[in-house]
């Protein structure tokens, strides 16, 4: 299982997503909020791409 981040860390993509407009693999972002749900956890990122996409637990990311 990936870690789970807290809010300013840094997270890189590091595989393929499962999303319609997916992240390319490498992108970096800040993560501004961690939300906790009984399916998961949401984590909110600040990509540096400008981008705004949500993460799940599951997403291929790293913890910088």
């Amino acid at each position: 299982m990936t870690q789970i981040p807290n809010s300013g860390d840094r997270v890189r993509i590091t595989g393929a997503m499962h999303d319609p407009a997916p992240l390319e693999i490498g992108e970096e972002g800040t993560v501004t909020a961690v939300a906790p749900h009984s399916w998961g956890t949401q984590i909110f990122v600040a990509w540096d791409s400008g981008r705004h996409l949500i993460l799940v637990q599951t997403d291929p990311f790293d913890v910088l």
